[in-house]
């Protein structure tokens, strides 16, 4: 199950690199239970869990570049 240092990893990840593609997205719209809700939502439509802050930033980079694509 995700936890709530995995989601802030991701925002903290997000303000990091927030000049970096889309990822001032996350810093500026998300906050931390809505980040730890999209990962226990990914956990269960997968069924597979996250282990590492690294999985569930991944998680995020992968959203972001799709919106990406839609504009």
């Amino acid at each position: 199950m995700a936890s709530m240092a995995m989601a802030q990893a991701v925002l903290e990840h997000a303000n990091q690199f927030y000049d970096v593609d889309c990822w001032y997205v996350v810093a500026e719209c998300w906050d931390v239970w809505s980040v730890l809700e999209e990962l226990d939502r990914q956990e269960e439509i997968t069924c597979t869990i996250f282990q590492l802050e690294a999985g569930a930033i991944s998680h995020f980079a992968k959203l972001i570049a799709v919106d990406r694509t839609l504009h």
